[in-house]
């Protein structure tokens, strides 16, 4: 009897696995005349990659990499994973924790000689989980392409009062992830870039993995293209910036990636090759919870945690600088990731995302998510307000439907919409609030600034140009502003 019921076990279990296997890939040929049409219809580029029961059941590009040139979106094209790059940065760390070099208790004592008083006992794992106190662009930050070294960045960012007491909240902090890159470059005696590549990439087979490439990669990188013109690419950003990445980018964001190896590194995690097993449950397990939430968001290492439509755990990295946008998703219950980059900001990673996991749970799309002007709702609130309401009462309007905008970028990118589109008076509007919300963010003086310039207030626009200059001397887009006035 025992051989015989054995039989039947080996049987069923096959047979299941059989009709798992057959569904899986009906669903990936769903997922993938979505996206064709996707392209077709709405000029969607970009790559996904799809894991089920640890095997890949679709990992395809889409539309072009280069419009210009007519290059399509290959699973070797590379492009950049925006803050998904803090993933590999939170790796890192606990790579250097297994070998023994630093542990997660450690402060910024330890490693910093001129930390101050308020900052010198905040640990490692304070700033894995966004609630160091860190503030999340510096005062003056020029963007992602800026000159700043390490001890110029060190200098800003110790001299900079903290947000809010360490280990009190958890809000997402650019500044926090980037002290860990200069502690791995302190620890390791690495580069951090070549410590990474050389302790978990290479290992594992991935030697692609990069922030700079050689000209001979060049058609090979994805352009980022803005509402529909070109935006180019990190290289030329660099290029012109005379090298990078510097320390507002790098650690916490800017890595390109391709498809091919984005895959050998989420199965690296599966096999736990990459790290341990233990390491790797660390980081994927509720830290803190993320301010602002109701406690329905946690940040992991590197990652957040929450919970899924069908209320299962849902590990999440996304990244973007408002022209790539990358998202990664692990649902471990499931045993599901998916992974989509794209090129074009007007269809993104964020509003296809939604759409992949409907069409695979549900067979179809209730919510079209690429069909609305933003990937967060409350983005699409403030847009509305400005453009269907009273944008003259923008910030009374806020305050009566408890609308809180907690994330400068987000306002940033409404108004850059509103700008793109014409809506000059809603924009300024807007800027007027930013200004007042976020008074210490140099972008939006300029971009306030320049909307006066458009509607020929240049009293209005000096005023504005001198303060993103008395926030950050030096600043060329407001200099040149000036200039342009005299």
């Amino acid at each position: 009897m025992k051989p015989t019921l054995l039989f039947l076990f080996l049987i069923t279990s096959i047979c299941a696995n059989s009709q798992d296997y057959v569904a899986a890939q009906e669903k990936a040929r769903q997922l993938d005349s979505y996206l064709t049409k996707l392209a077709e219809e709405k000029a969607f580029s970009g790559g996904v990659l799809v894991i089920k029961d640890n095997e890949t059941i679709l990992k395809k590009g889409y539309g072009f990499a280069n419009r210009e040139k007519q290059i399509a979106y290959r699973s070797s094209t590379l492009g950049s994973i925006g803050s998904i790059t803090k993933l590999f940065t939170a790796a890192s760390i606990m790579k250097l924790v297994e070998q023994g070099k630093l542990h997660l208790s450690d402060p910024l004592s330890l490693f910093f000689a001129t930390v101050p008083l308020d900052k010198k006992d905040i640990t490692i794992h304070q700033l894995l989980t966004h609630s160091s106190g860190f503030v999340e662009f510096l005062e003056g930050d020029q963007g992602d392409f800026e000159v700043i070294k390490t001890d110029l960045f060190l200098k800003r960012a110790f001299a900079q009062p903290l947000a809010f007491k360490p280990g009190s909240k958890a809000i997402y902090t650019n500044v926090g992830m980037s002290i860990l890159g200069i502690i791995i470059e302190q620890v390791s005696g690495m580069d951090s870039e070549q410590f990474l590549k050389k302790q978990l990439l290479e290992p594992v087979g991935i030697n692609e993995i990069a922030y700079t490439y050689p000209v001979t990669y060049t058609d090979r990188i994805a352009v980022g293209y803005k509402n529909g013109s070109v935006w180019g690419t990190h290289q030329q950003r660099y290029e012109k910036a005379g090298g990078g990445p510097y320390w507002n980018l790098k650690a916490n964001g800017g890595l390109e990636v391709s498809l091919d190896d984005m895959e050998k590194w989420v199965n690296a995690f599966t096999k736990h090759t990459v790290l341990s097993q233990n390491s790797i449950q660390q980081m994927f397990t509720k830290q803190v919870a993320e301010e602002g939430y109701g406690g329905d968001s946690y940040f992991g290492y590197g990652c957040n945690i929450s919970k899924s439509r069908r209320d299962t755990p849902l590990i999440d990295n996304g990244g973007s600088n408002g022209i790539y946008h990358a998202r990664l998703i692990r649902l471990p219950e499931e045993k599901l990731i998916f992974y989509v980059i794209t090129n074009n900001n007007a269809v993104n990673a964020n509003l296809v995302m939604p759409n992949l996991t409907q069409l695979y749970f549900d067979g179809k799309i209730e919510r079209d998510f690429t069909s609305q002007k933003f990937d967060h709702p409350v983005m699409n609130q403030m847009y509305e307000l400005l453009t269907q309401g009273d944008y003259t009462q923008f910030e009374t309007q806020l305050s009566a439907q408890k609308i809180q905008v907690d994330d400068d970028m987000l306002l940033l990118e409404v108004g850059q919409k509103l700008t793109n589109e014409g809506h000059l008076k809603p924009a300024i509007a807007l800027y007027q609030y930013y200004t007042k919300a976020f008074p210490n963010i140099v972008v939006c003086w300029n971009e306030l600034g320049e909307l006066y310039l458009q509607t020929n207030d240049k009293a209005a626009a000096k005023k504005c140009f001198e303060q993103a200059l008395k926030l950050r001397p030096g600043n060329p887009r407001a200099t040149e502003n000036l200039k342009e006035l005299k």
